[in-house]
């Protein structure tokens, strides 16, 4: 079901690598990931987060701020998903979520789990070692066309395309976006007319929404530690200025709002 990136072929796994009828060839790295990825389908040499924002989002999520939200994912594969069926996180970022999957499924899934980012696809894939683990791209994603049950993606870009492409006639697309309040107390603290967010979904032209809700709860950040790795994983930080990024690093704990809109889409 994977697509060789150059021809468009199917790859089939041989031995330590994958290869395809074409004879090109992708080697699996000792971490356990396959670089399916063109030079021509990222925008630099290190494309996606970097390593301080991945570092942040793992130190934050194993903390279990979100564990919520991964608790909701799980329900909700169980809910839609059926035993056999195969699953895509696109954009795993550092697997947090693919890896509570894998543990709290009752549902017997193959699990992949994409990224543009090589060193977010080698954190993945250490931990989720039952995984399918390759470093790709959602706007060109290495799937034959209707072979996945279902995919979701989490705080991500996407291409609506692309995922009515891959995803069979009746499957399932979860996604999660940002809810009106989320982390509006930080704002309050770095922004001088903080804002609340335009909540939506995606667009999807190839998709019927059945399901939509806010899992809305207060966090209690206990630490500088904590604050400063939740505001760094966040695109927050990167359209802030150093300044008022700087308004957090002595702040020693808030209660802050999480707030996320859960979507789930099906392909018509």
């Amino acid at each position: 079901m994977l697509l060789c990136p150059k021809c468009r072929q199917r790859l089939v796994k041989d031995g330590n690598r994958y290869r395809c009828i074409n004879n090109h060839s992708y080697d699996i790295a000792r971490q356990g990931y396959v670089n399916l990825i063109l030079a021509n389908q990222k925008s630099s040499a290190n494309a996606g987060d970097n390593i301080e924002s991945l570092k942040a989002r793992e130190r934050f999520l194993n903390s279990g701020y979100y564990k919520p939200l991964a608790v909701c994912l799980i329900s909700l594969v169980d809910k839609y998903l059926k035993d056999g069926s195969c699953f895509l996180d696109a954009g795993c970022g550092t697997g947090y979520y693919l890896q509570q999957l894998l543990a709290g499924s009752s549902k017997d899934i193959s699990f992949f789990g994409t990224d543009i980012s090589k060193k977010g696809v080698i954190m993945t894939s250490r931990k989720c070692q039952s995984a399918t683990c390759f470093v790709g791209n959602v706007f060109h994603l290495p799937f034959e066309e209707g072979t996945l049950d279902g995919s979701m993606s989490v705080f991500c870009p996407y291409s609506a395309e692309e995922f009515a492409r891959v995803i069979k006639e009746g499957g399932y697309l979860i996604v999660v976006t940002a809810g009106r309040k989320h982390l509006f107390e930080l704002k309050e603290i770095v922004y001088e007319e903080p804002y609340l967010n335009k909540e939506e979904g995606y667009k999807l032209e190839d998709f019927e929404l059945i399901e939509q809700f806010n899992i809305t709860y207060t966090m209690d950040l206990k630490n500088t530690e904590d604050i400063l790795a939740l505001w760094r994983m966040m695109p927050y930080y990167h359209t802030t200025s150093m300044i008022d990024n700087r308004k957090l690093e002595n702040l020693d704990r808030i209660d802050c709002v999480a707030d996320f809109l859960v979507s789930v889409y099906q392909r018509c």
